[in-house]
């Protein structure tokens, strides 16, 4: 009785499978991932550079990038201080896309170390900074203007302003680069912050 009951659990076994064993014909085999291709695809970030000036235009992948100013909002908090790039993009494709500061925008200082955007910079504009809203995409044939935060040790004075401008692609072979000078950094206008405790 006991085999029986065997014999019968893997006959439903089989039958089970061979219904997507049958469907997995019409489908594109599953590729197979090395760790030598996806290193390869690491290293293709950022190989083609693009370097601009302070409000100086950029054009790569269907996207005109420019950093308008560079802002010290006048927080600082725990050693780091708050500054905002002030870019404008525009989408000359016919399509929209997806675009955020953590995926697009990284700061290099000069030893080669990358600072990304932080959560902390974007958290504070959202309290102090009427009418800020993070970037998340733009429309087709659409320009946006937007605010992307750092927290960056007080002592940094000097850096490079980097953007990939994936497009509709997610493409990051190519990186538009603005340096940044400390007399390029202004302070926030008047009344762009408002006073918070946070």
């Amino acid at each position: 009785m006991k085999k029986a009951r065997i014999a019968v659990l893997l006959v439903a076994a089989v039958l089970s499978l061979t219904p997507a064993a049958g469907c997995r014909k019409n489908k594109k085999p599953i590729e197979k991932s090395s760790s030598a291709s996806a290193y390869a695809d690491i290293s293709e970030v950022g190989k083609n550079k693009v370097d601009v000036k302070l409000e100086e235009k950029a054009e790569v992948n269907e996207t005109t990038f420019k950093v308008n100013r560079v802002i010290n909002s006048g927080r600082v908090k725990d050693g780091l201080k708050y500054i905002y790039l002030d870019v404008t993009i525009k989408n000359t494709s016919s399509d929209n896309y997806e675009i955020n500061s953590l995926n697009n925008f990284y700061l290099l200082l000069a030893d080669g170390t990358e600072i990304l955007t932080d959560v902390r910079a974007d958290i504070y504009a959202k309290q102090a900074m009427e009418g800020y809203e993070p970037i998340t995409e733009v429309k087709a044939g659409a320009e946006v203007s937007a605010y992307i935060g750092f927290a960056i040790d007080e002592a940094i004075t000097d850096f490079t302003a980097c953007f990939f401008p994936t497009g509709t692609a997610d493409d990051k072979s190519n990186v538009i680069r603005c340096e940044v000078k400390a007399a390029d950094i202004v302070s926030a206008p008047d009344g762009m912050f408002k006073e918070t405790d946070k």
